[in-house]
């Protein structure tokens, strides 16, 4: 009769363990669930591993291999997950910074999954503390972005209104001419390069090189596209004939 009480004890047991495993192993995908939609996207690993064992290698040194809990990259996604590093006694101040081997809580062995369930609040915190730590310093930079920018954006403009004011003298996409600064009435005209070493406009009453008065506007032959504003004045009835006309001729035969 013993035997079958005791045999009944386990089993109860056995049930209630298997039904509190279940449980459990729902109430951590939940949390694993509910801290991907937070997009965390940030490992972190408690200091504390959640197991320890001790083993030799082929050369009779100690090594240790210990298990973390954490929150990080399994694969494509973040999990909560194990992080297991085998180290040398003598460098095991550098198991945290190991890269390990990754395994989800979910799919860790038993008695790990349990263990890590009583550190997941510290880890929550932690992770926490992180992302306001990361934050921080992304809203710091930001702001120094932001202050480069304001700063470019006032010398952009300041360069932009002393190339108005400024005279620039420059070709053009053809590279054959220039740009006149406008006169004193304000007009301005484009000429070829050359165009002032060897073209001359005359007006009324000026000499012609060769001592003599044309008496008419003269335009150099040859101008080209080249535009020349000329001043205005009154008609007062009179015209002007150019020397060798026909109306000059016309006249003298009369």
């Amino acid at each position: 009769m013993a035997i079958n009480d005791e045999l009944h004890h386990l089993g109860n047991s056995a049930r209630r363990l298997n039904a509190g495993s279940d449980q459990l192993n729902g109430l951590i995908e939940r949390i694993d669930e509910l801290l991907a939609q937070l997009s965390v996207g940030l490992d972190y690993v408690h200091p504390r591993p959640i197991d320890e064992a001790t083993s030799l290698d082929h050369n009779g040194k100690r090594v240790i291999e210990l298990s973390y809990v954490g929150y990080l990259r399994a694969g494509r996604e973040y999990h909560l997950a194990l992080k297991t590093v085998k180290v040398l006694e003598s460098k095991l101040a550098l198991a945290t910074h190991s890269p390990g081997d990754i395994t989800p809580l979910l799919s860790a062995p038993r008695r790990l999954r349990y263990a890590a369930v009583d550190l997941l609040p510290e880890v929550i915190s932690g992770l926490a503390a992180q992302v306001d730590e990361m934050a921080a310093a992304l809203e710091r930079r930001c702001h120094t972005a932001q202050s480069l920018v304001r700063h470019l954006e006032q010398v952009a403009a300041r360069a932009d209104e002393s190339g108005v004011r400024m005279m620039t003298m420059r070709p053009d996409e053809s590279g054959s001419r220039r740009v006149v600064p406008p006169d004193e009435s304000g007009l301005r005209r484009t000429m070829a390069p050359d165009e002032s070493a060897s073209r001359h406009v005359l007006v009324p009453g000026e000499p012609l090189p060769g001592g003599e008065s044309s008496g008419q506007w003269v335009v150099p032959k040859g101008m080209g596209t080249a535009t020349t504003v000329m001043p205005t004045q009154a008609d007062d009835g009179r015209r002007t004939v150019a020397m060798g006309s026909d109306l000059i001729k016309h006249r003298d035969e009369s």
